[in-house]
């Protein structure tokens, strides 16, 4: 009995993580389907991080993934990253006080997640899940569609209902032969939800539609 329910142990710590479809609910009215992997904090308000971590350290089976973060009142990116970091979720490297990002390294269930070049990340937010990630601009203030982040992450201020991005991007490395920066944008993981879950939202049944103040 005990050597089975020892394998049985090993066996759910193997197991992958399972990303479910959620609705978000953005503060555009650009809703959309996103597999999510896990959440933290509580509250009336509520945002979503992408972390994209492309190519580097990989292959990987899945290269972005994203995470549900809630809270009241008032909060910085630091507050959100803390979160998901003192819950397990994944480990968070900064320098400076906090207000740089050195690594974020998440293990989903098949791969480790980890980016080659510490310290090497495009960081935006938006309120519209389809808005088009590009690379910077020269005036360092957008990331094709998306607002990108000047000041440290221990500055940025969250906002309901907004997509908060992490790309990883290569600084000092080399890119693949015949690519560039612009061929590994921030990708969101669109979720294509099960027929079940769309007639339970259409019925705005608790859970699944969620009203905003």
């Amino acid at each position: 009995m005990e050597r089975k329910l020892w394998v049985l142990v090993v066996l759910c710590a193997a197991a992958p993580v399972t990303a479910a479809p959620y609705y978000f609910q953005s503060a555009s009215g650009q809703n959309a389907w996103i597999e999510v992997d896990a959440w933290a904090g509580s509250g009336a308000n509520e945002t979503i991080l992408v972390v994209d971590w492309n190519f580097m350290g990989g292959p990987y089976h899945t290269e972005s993934h994203a995470f549900g973060y809630r809270w009241d009142g008032t909060a910085y990116e630091s507050d959100m990253l803390d979160a998901f970091h003192n819950a397990g979720v994944f480990t968070v490297t900064s320098a400076y006080g906090g207000a740089f990002l050195v690594n974020i390294a998440y293990f989903d269930g098949n791969d480790s997640h980890l980016h080659i070049e510490p310290g090497s990340w495009n960081l935006g937010s938006t309120d519209n899940p389809y808005a088009r990630w590009g690379p910077m601009n020269s005036n360092w203030t957008k990331l094709g569609d998306w607002d990108a982040n000047q000041a440290g992450y221990n500055q940025k201020l969250l906002q309901n209902g907004h997509l908060e991005g992490i790309n990883a991007i290569l600084w000092f490395g080399s890119y693949p032969p015949g690519t560039s920066i612009d061929d590994y944008p921030l990708n969101v993981p669109f979720a294509i939800p099960e027929p079940t879950a769309v007639l339970l939202l259409a019925a705005g049944l608790p859970g699944l539609r969620r009203r905003r103040s």
